[in-house]
């Protein structure tokens, strides 16, 4: 059993560790200066990171401790520790516990289910226990330094992760549960909901972010108050400050509290582990539809080829479509803040209000990366794409098709609405409409050159071709470049030319910019496509 055990702990912490040996993209392993590279990246994140939240446990870390609320400032950075550990653990758990790969084969080995329960219970609490000790970590650190309780504190750092640890284990295995029977029910929408939750969760993001400004004024003002009323309404609040701080009692409580939950988790998992591991609900049934095939032009079927291809694979939605988002969630924003935009626009020149309204659109527009990596998705099945009775140029322009039918209907309505809201003269709506569109166009195709360029067909699985290219990367920053050199002459040219006169010469150089990149897609592309 013991022998068992050690092979167990030794594949799980292989699996855990991958990412720093092999390269995700190729498959290929790390070795030499490319480990000690991609370590280094890692430890630079890493402290990134923990620079970031040391510097915000320091803003709040004096004023607290010199006011006698040592356990406030634990609570103010120990609940989103908890958060993010959660967060990250639920991922891990979600991969590990529920959906592995690897289930029959060690179902086939005489290894007990509540051993590999177990096992893989324990690295997830390593990854969330991990992802707690980012923020845990520093908010200590800050603590050691400034606060008026440092040796009790840095006695409890040990046993307060260890016990948040376990709470974060139980929760990351109840929301990892929960993901995976929700995935089970809307297996076929699944990549849908993935876009719309990392929507979600980018805006909670950028809340969070001016909640946080907002909720630290709030603080500094009322810091009695708030101080009086957590001990008095949330006192298990009040009780993992002080067990931060170094309060026995409190501590005593916490570890016998975590432990119980995550006990009472461990334990309902264990009886009906078997049972999750051999059921997968939701499969797709294979059956036999009789009808009438309808013909297509060609065209439409490898557009209907491409779309397919979008929706069956999460990553390149989820990476490829958040602008389709994000423009009409910013028409609609205009609207709604249609009086405070004017009022701001008051106070501009006339004519700049349709110019900020075409770059906003095309800012956001550009994150819109469908044809980067469109050619590194077909991987391993491009000679199919091939040998099909259709030119290069026709497989290449129905990847720009699918670009242009997911960006250019959401950017056309977030345009109108911004040009309802700032006004100006007709023309100089038609030249921001049609500037908008082909920015969206110059995108596309220049996303699709570079991925042509910059091939990425050895991956292991479609998320490396998706994020692991360099073209989508290059697409991005390029498309930004090439936005700001046109706000800049737009800039210099507005006041000899006017505003529409300035917008019309920015949409001759972008109609240039895409009549020549159509061009070589037409020549060069095809034959780099062909050569493949």
């Amino acid at each position: 059993m013991s022998v068992l055990l050690r092979a167990m702990l030794k594949k799980q912490l292989l699996e855990m560790t991958a990412f720093l040996r092999r390269n995700a993209a190729t498959g290929r392993s790390r070795t030499g200066w490319r480990v000690i590279g991609f370590g280094a990246l890692m430890v630079l994140v890493l402290l990134t990171v923990a620079g970031s939240v040391g510097l915000l446990a320091w803003l709040v870390c004096v004023p607290l401790t010199q006011a006698g609320l040592d356990w406030l400032y634990f609570v103010l950075l120990l609940v989103p520790a908890w958060l993010v550990g959660v967060m990250g653990g639920a991922f891990a758990a979600y991969g590990e516990l529920y959906r592995p790969r690897d289930n029959e084969l060690l179902l086939s080995l005489p290894i007990p289910p509540g051993m590999i329960l177990a096992v893989r219970m324990g690295c997830v609490w390593l990854t969330g226990t991990g992802y707690l000790a980012v923020i845990l970590v520093p908010a200590y650190g800050v603590y050691l330094l400034f606060g008026a309780h440092p040796w009790s504190a840095a006695l409890a750092l040990v046993p307060v992760t260890v016990f948040l640890g376990c709470l974060v284990l139980a929760a990351a295995c109840l929301a990892g549960w929960a993901a995976a029977l929700l995935g089970e029910r809307i297996t076929r929408f699944k990549p849908l909901f993935s876009l719309l939750y990392a929507v979600l969760v980018l805006g909670f993001a950028f809340g969070a972010h001016f909640g946080i400004q907002q909720g630290m004024i709030w603080l500094m003002t009322h810091l009695d108050s708030f101080a009086g009323g957590l001990r008095a309404d949330a006192w298990v609040l009040y009780l993992l400050g002080q067990a931060a701080v170094g309060d026995l009692p409190a501590l005593a409580v916490l570890g016998a509290v975590s432990l119980a939950v995550l006990g009472a988790v461990g334990l309902v998992l264990r009886r009906s582990y078997l049972r999750l591991m051999t059921t997968h609900r939701g499969a797709r049934r294979s059956a036999s539809r009789a009808g009438a095939i309808r013909a297509h032009s060609l065209r439409r079927a490898l557009l209907e080829r491409e779309f397919r291809r979008l929706g069956s694979c999460t990553s390149y939605l989820v990476n490829g479509m958040l602008a389709s988002l994000f423009l009409p969630a910013m028409g609609a924003a205009a609207l709604w803040k249609a009086g405070q935009l004017s009022a701001v626009l008051a106070m501009l020149p006339a004519g700049y209000g349709p110019a900020l309204g075409c770059a906003s659109v095309c800012a956001v527009a550009s994150m819109n990366l469908l044809t980067p990596p469109s050619v590194s998705l077909e991987g391993k099945t491009l000679w199919l794409l091939q040998s099909l009775p259709v030119t290069p140029w026709q497989a290449l322009r129905a990847k720009l098709d699918l670009h242009l039918a997911c960006t250019l209907p959401p950017a056309a309505f977030a345009m109108l609405c911004l040009l309802w809201v700032t006004g100006g003269s007709f023309w100089e709506g038609v030249l921001a409409l049609l500037g908008a569109g082909l920015y969206v166009l110059f995108s596309g195709a220049m996303g699709l050159a570079l991925g042509l360029r910059l091939p990425n067909l050895h991956w292991t699985n479609e998320t490396a071709a998706v994020k692991g290219g360099a073209a989508p990367v290059l697409t991005l920053f390029a498309g930004w470049g090439v936005l700001m050199v046109l706000c800049l002459i737009w800039w210099g040219m507005q006041s000899v030319l006017g505003a529409a006169g300035a917008l019309a010469v920015c949409c001759g150089l972008l109609g240039a910019g895409c009549a020549a990149l159509l061009a070589w897609l037409r020549r060069g592309g095809c034959t780099l496509f062909a050569q493949m």
